[in-house]
Parts: C-alpha cells; sequence; structure tokens
C-alpha cells in the first residue's frame, strides 16, 4: 500500500482486501486491528487472549461490496479510521481505545449516500459466546453462528457501538463514547510534539510515544509499563525494557516514570536480588540478571536529577527507603566482581542479560558499562542524601571500574571495545550495545569518536560492504557469532535477534552517540521505521532483518526514538 504522513498520522491508501493491522493497548487491554473495521486481536492483561482472529465485511443490498474498491486508513495514537469508496458512498469504520475501559469503541457509518441501498456490517469473530455488543441504539444489531451484523439502513447513517468481553449490566454507549472521544483528542493534545519536525518525523515521534504510552498497565498497586503486546501473560515489567521505555515520558508524563520506579523496587529481594522483570504478584521473573540492577539505580536517579524531586529517594518501600533498595541491588551484583573491580559472568551458557540467547561470559563490555553507570549514580544519591562515606566509595568503585573498562575491554587495534572476554573465549566482533560508553562518559573523546566511525563502517548495513541485503539501517552485532556454542535459537542465525538484527532501541541510543559526537544520526534514528512501514508494520518493531522473522510490534523500548528526536529533552539529559 501506498503511504504518507499527515499531522503525526500515517495514511496508508489502496483496495479494501489488503490488510492494514494495527496495534492498540491501554491500561487493561492489547487489542489489533485488521484495516477494513474490524478486530483480529484481543488480549487483557495477566488473563488468557480472547480473541485472536476476526473478519469484517461490508454488504450492500446484502452483496459483498466490490474487493477492489479503494480505501484510505488513518493511524494515530489508539485509532484506526477506514475509509472506502463506494458507488453507495464512503463507508467509513473507526475503531479506537481509550486510556483505561477494557473494550473498543466502533463507529461504523455512510458519508455522502448516494440511493436507497441497504448496508450492513458484518464481523465475524473467534469467540463470540463470550463478546458482548452495547449500540448506542439508534439501529438493529443482530449475532448469528459467529458473527454479529450492524445494519445501517436508509435513514441511518451511523452507529456507534462498544466491543468488549467484559461481563457489563449496563452500558450507556452514546455517553461513554463522548467521554472516550474527548479523551483521545485530550491525550494528543496533552502531548508536546518537537519543533521542526518534518511530516514523516511527526509520524515517528507519535508512534514511538504512544508505543510507551499505550504499554503502561494497571492492576491494583501495580502501575508499570509492559515490554509489549506479547508480554501480557503474565503480566509483567522488565528492569531493562522499562529504562528506554520511560525515556519519552519525561515529556509530560513523570508520574508514570515515578510508578515505574516504584513498582520495580518492589521487586528487590530483601538480600538485593533482582530478576530480570516483576510479575503482578511482585515474584520475579527470570532471577539474578547482570543489567538489571544497574537500570534501577540508573532510573531512579535520572528520575530525581531530571525532576529534581529528590525527596524521592526517600520514600518507603517495604520498610527502606527506595535509594536503599537500589543500592542493595547494585551491592548484590557487585558480589560478581573481582579484583579488577569488572563483573565476571560465570559459567559457559550465562544468559542473563538482555542479549539472552548469546552464551556471554566473563567480562561483558554492556554489563560493565552499565555498572560502572550505576556506581557513579549511587554516588551522586548518597551525596544528595548526606551519606558522604557511601558517596566515596561508590564514586572509588566507579573510577576503578571505568579504568578497568578501558584497560581490559577497549582494543586499540580494532578501535572500539570488544563484546566480551573470558579464559575460554574472547569476543572481538562489534556489538552495538557497547555505545553506552559513548553517552555515559566511560570512553574520553577520542575513543568514542573512533569507535562511532567503526560502528558508522561495520554496523551500518549501507555502509558494509559484506552486506549482500537491502539497506535496513544498524545491526546489532558484526562480525556475526560464529561456532556452535556462541549462540542458541534465533540467534544461531546471522541478521537475526541478537546476532545482526536491527533493534530500534539500540539504534536510536547509537543515533544519540551520534549527535552528542556532531555525527549524522538521523538514518540511524528514522530508517527503521519507513523501512517497516514498507513492509506493513505501522507499530514500533522489536527487532527485524531482511532474513529473519519480524519481532513483535508495538514493543515498549522502541519508543526510545521520541525521546532522541525530543532535542529539548534529550540533548544533555545524562551528566
Amino acid at each position: 500500500m501506498k503511504h504518507s504522513y499527515s499531522d503525526g498520522a500515517i495514511i496508508c491508501q489502496g483496495l479494501f482486501h489488503e490488510k492494514v493491522k494495527y496495534n492498540v493497548s491501554n491500561e487493561k487491554i492489547s487489542v489489533v486491528f485488521n484495516g477494513s473495521g474490524g478486530i483480529i486481536g484481543y488480549a487483557e492483561a495477566d488473563t488468557a487472549e480472547y480473541l485472536n482472529r476476526g473478519f469484517c465485511s461490508w454488504y450492500v443490498n446484502g452483496q459483498f461490496i466490490d474487493v477492489f474498491s479503494k480505501k484510505t486508513v488513518k493511524m494515530l495514537g489508539r485509532k484506526q479510521t477506514v475509509s472506502i469508496e463506494t458507488p453507495v458512498g464512503i463507508l467509513r469504520s473507526e475503531l479506537f481505545l481509550d486510556s483505561s475501559h477494557a473494550g473498543v469503541f466502533a463507529v461504523y457509518q455512510v458519508l455522502e449516500r448516494k440511493g436507497d441501498a441497504n448496508i450492513t456490517v458484518g464481523c465475524t469473530y473467534d469467540n463470540i459466546q463470550k463478546l458482548r455488543l452495547f449500540s448506542d441504539g439508534k439501529t438493529e444489531i443482530e449475532s448469528d453462528n459467529g458473527s454479529v451484523y450492524f445494519h445501517l439502513p436508509v435513514g441511518t447513517d451511523k452507529i456507534t457501538a462498544y466491543i468488549t468481553f467484559e461481563n457489563l449490566s449496563d452500558f450507556d454507549v452514546a455517553k461513554e463514547y463522548t467521554i472516550a472521544q474527548n479523551e483521545y483528542m485530550q491525550e494528543l493534545a496533552s502531548i508536546s510534539v518537537p519543533e521542526g519536525l518534518n511530516e514523516m518525523e511527526k509520524a515517528l515521534f507519535y508512534s514511538t510515544y504512544f508505543c510507551a504510552l499505550e504499554n503502561y498497565k494497571v492492576k491494583g498497586d501495580f502501575r508499570c509499563f509492559m515490554a509489549g503486546h506479547r508480554y501480557l501473560l503474565p503480566m509483567r515489567t522488565y528492569y531493562r525494557d522499562s529504562y528506554y521505555t520511560v525515556l519519552p515520558m519525561y515529556n509530560g508524563k513523570t508520574n508514570m516514570v515515578k510508578e515505574q520506579i516504584l513498582t520495580l523496587s518492589k521487586g528487590i529481594s530483601s538480600d538485593g536480588n533482582c530478576p530480570s522483570a516483576v510479575k503482578a504478584d511482585y515474584s520475579a521473573w527470570w532471577g539474578n540478571h547482570y543489567d538489571s540492577p544497574s537500570f534501577l539505580a540508573m532510573m531512579l536517579y535520572d528520575y530525581i536529577h531530571y525532576t529534581k524531586d529528590t525527596d524521592f529517594l526517600n520514600t518507603l518501600v517495604d520498610g527502606v527507603t527506595i535509594y536503599e533498595k537500589a543500592a542493595a541491588a547494585v551491592n548484590k551484583l557487585s558480589t560478581f566482581a573481582d579484583d579488577t573491580g569488572l563483573l565476571y559472568k560465570d559459567g559457559l551458557y550465562n544468559k542473563r542479560d538482555w542479549a539472552d540467547e548469546v552464551n556471554r561470559n566473563g567480562y561483558v563490555t554492556y554489563n560493565e558499562i552499565l555498572y560502572a553507570r550505576a556506581l557513579f549514580c549511587l554516588s551522586k544519591m548518597a551525596a544528595i542524601l548526606g551519606k558522604d562515606a557511601d558517596a566515596s566509595m561508590y564514586e572509588r568503585w566507579f573510577q576503578k571500574v571505568k579504568e578497568a573498562i578501558n584497560r581490559e575491554l577497549w582494543d586499540e587495534n580494532l578501535g572500539y571495545y570488544i563484546n566480551y572476554k573470558s579464559p575460554e573465549h574472547t569476543e572481538r566482533n562489534l556489538s552495538i550495545d557497547t555505545v553506552f560508553a559513548c553517552i555515559f562518559g566511560i570512553a574520553d573523546d577520542k575513543k568514542a569518536i573512533r569507535m562511532l566511525k567503526n560502528m558508522e563502517l561495520l554496523l551500518e548495513s549501507s555502509n558494509n560492504p559484506a552486506i549482500k541485503c537491502k539497506d535496513f539501517g544498524v545491526m546489532s552485532v558484526y562480525p556475526f557469532y560464529v561456532g556452535a556454542k556462541a549462540a542458541c535459537n534465533k540467534s544461531t542465525q546471522p541478521y537475526n535477534y541478537h546476532n545482526g538484527a536491527n533493534w530500534p532501541y539500540l539504534s536510536a541510543m547509537y543515533a544519540y552517540a551520534k549527535r552528542k559526537y556532531g555525527m549524522e544520526y538521523k538514518h540511524a534514528l528514522e530508517s527503521w521505521f519507513e523501512y517497516n512501514i514498507d513492509k506493513g508494520n505501522y507499530t514500533p518493531i522489536e527487532y527485524f532483518s531482511p532474513l529473519c522473522e519480524d519481532g513483535s510490534l508495538l514493543q515498549a523500548w522502541s519508543s526510545a526514538a521520541a525521546f532522541v528526536l525530543d532535542e529539548k529533552l534529550s540533548l544533555d539529559f545524562w551528566d
């Protein structure tokens, strides 16, 4: 389908039969619209999926409309609007979510009606026995054998409906629709769009900003960001994913950042153990990760540094302050450090960080950089609290780790930090996750510029002569991992998952670093977006390449692009 952009919306033009899948989400549910007025996915957080297949058909006097009818699909935030050109008028559907209802608002209407044709919208769902429909009462709705029918006879040009799996006794559709529509408009108006963006960049900004906002979920006092559409059962929030997800939320939604930190801090055990994620009952999801503790300390410092809300450090969680929670997690992590000060990731098959399909052991540069940053953050927060001894201790640790990273893991001949090394193996490929050395000041300017230039040559697929497929932006690693024991599952394949696919959140961080050092950065920041729009992926993707299956859509940490686009927010965010 042809696509364009207007006032932040993604506009697709094509034919009725062409699918335009669009993921949307709110505090309770995640839904997929199909580009013809129907729903092809509906899942409630922490609950089994209700629907994963559906169809929407339009009939004129009982006959299916021409499948080659022209249509225009507009997507912005939690709404998809479809307009179909037919001889009897424009048939339009508008499907959207508000921020909190566990249901879909749907408007089906005829614009510019010609003649006296009777028009019917038929929707078929695979779990209709649990589906509940409410309408504004202006027209007939009937249900039959797995389908529902919305009738628009002459004299009725519009019907408003509410589609849900909730067991509601009554629902005033007209009233609730008006409230929800006003909320949708107010939500759009509340988002501060950076100045100077072109139409494509506005669409990228809205798409990635909403990607974060829509992944915010609420279940009792469990208020936090999910990792994406596929991470609802069990309901859980990740330390690393949410670090990037909250970055654009500093633009107007700092209360959500605060709630995220509170939720994550409740997942730290009394002895400081920190898992990969926290479930809705605050139990651990895959424990003892090497990057999670650092992300908690970093997020807490980012929040108080940006908002100046230093009192938050003394907020009590499980009887101790939130600062003490973060410190306990990093202190526990430090028990994995050896005499160099660096963390030692023991075991040949230790996959406990973001690259959880790669057997990185020993000194893993990515983990060391985050650990150094966490120590820096703790030293600053301890100083704010008047804990001078702790501040000095963490500062010493930070300097020791920073020095060791540059001594042990920088390769002067290659001109970048190696991926990892252990007595068993040294992996000298260039991994994009080492770019944080440039962002957090671990690398001096000379090293940073040299490494970024090498990333430009090796990781940007358009520049690397060994990459034989079309330009797909920035690869996560190059050269690819080799050897039967280097990785597992998807990552055994070049161009796939952690072995060379493009991860938009890391592409955004790489773009941030390039901008910091005055290099061209927009290709890294933006190219993945248009590449995926061309493929029909209309919400931010987890990972992709021309040679692997697509990762999941509406993937929360891919929202980092909105943070980088917002220069007023991001230019001096990290000290």
